[in-house]
């Protein structure tokens, strides 16, 4: 007996467009529905030669990987370990689900030609803008932020759970007996920096210490910053940073004024890039799973391609204090 759409449409229980639509590789039909049309074609052994035909097609989505121009630079030249690691999740991903992509600048000047033809968007980096996104979301494509978030939006996006992270890590050492410990913040606009610094004080507050937060930007001179926390605070145990290639650069200056690290001064960070373990001494930090957050990423966007949990969600990855040898215990 010839089967037909209507009869797997039938123990599907979905309709005979949607049969079609399957038939065709459309994409848009939802992956949990696409699963049950195939299931049932499987169940009543329906193998026409078209069907074997569109199921041999390869249907690629198109995904753009959006950048800031620093985390683009970084990723080309391999020095950006953090998002090289983030990137990998993506790829990795991505692998399996028969998606190309490319990786852009979201500040090029050929923003529209890198764009064509993209079916759904990754933003990858802290210092994505609140104009990057209004623009992204103007296409009317699926959009995933990855290690960012701005108040305000309604937006998925993945990022690291820095207010936890960071309190846990300060939380140890003041548990430990330290008492003064300076916070070295960055006042980009990240996310992930404002979050960790609200964990640091914290557990500075729980314990009864006073925050001392010293901001800096891209253009502050790290000696000088060094020094004067040192000066202002000659009691200080600790220096913590808001991200590991800022207290690689704590550590040089600490040498460069004559302090040992851990014995004088211990210093901390947070994301444990590889150079963090390689470090002399080895840095003390907070482990992000940088590789999850792009995966994880990446399955979002998936999802939001094929229609699946299309509400906005905000994805937090927990992270895990790393105890090495710039702290002393």
């Amino acid at each position: 007996m010839k089967v037909r759409t209507k009869d797997i449409a039938r123990i599907a229980n979905v309709s005979t467009a949607t049969v079609s639509r399957v038939l065709n590789g459309s994409p848009n039909v939802s992956e949990k529905t696409r699963q049950k049309v195939l299931m049932a074609i499987e169940s009543l052994d329906y193998t026409p030669d078209l069907f074997a035909k569109n199921l041999a097609k390869k249907r690629y989505w198109e995904i753009g990987i959006g950048c800031t121009d620093e985390v683009f630079r970084g990723i080309e030249s391999r020095d950006y370990q953090f998002y090289l690691k983030v990137i990998e999740g993506i790829q990795k991903y991505f692998s399996r689900k028969k998606c190309n992509f490319t990786i852009f600048s979201v500040d090029s000047k050929n923003l529209e030609e890198n764009i064509k033809g993209k079916q759904g968007f990754l933003l990858v980096g802290g210092g994505v803008t609140k104009k990057t996104i209004d623009f992204f979301q103007s296409i009317g494509k699926p959009v995933v932020l990855v290690d960012q978030y701005i108040y305000g939006y309604e937006i998925d996006c993945v990022v690291s759970n820095g207010f936890y992270g960071e309190y846990k890590l300060i939380k140890y050492f003041l548990d430990k007996g330290y008492r003064s410990i300076a916070y070295l913040f960055d006042t980009a606009t990240h996310f992930s920096y404002e979050q960790r610094r609200l964990g640091y004080e914290k557990a500075m507050y729980e314990k009864g210490y006073t925050p001392l937060v010293y901001p800096f930007n891209e253009k502050s001179n790290m000696l000088e910053i060094t020094k004067r926390i040192l000066e202002e605070h000659p009691e200080v145990e600790a220096i913590a940073t808001c991200e590991d290639r800022v207290a690689l650069k704590v550590i040089e200056c600490l040498k460069a004024l004559g302090k040992r690290v851990p014995d004088d001064v211990g210093v901390m960070g947070f994301d444990d890039i590889e150079s963090a373990e390689t470090s002399d001494p080895a840095l003390t930090t907070v482990n992000v799973f940088k590789e999850e957050m792009g995966s994880l990423a990446a399955k979002r966007l998936f999802d939001l391609l094929n229609n699946e949990d299309i509400r906005p969600t905000q994805i937090s990855l927990f992270t895990n204090i790393v105890i090495r040898d710039s702290v002393k215990l």
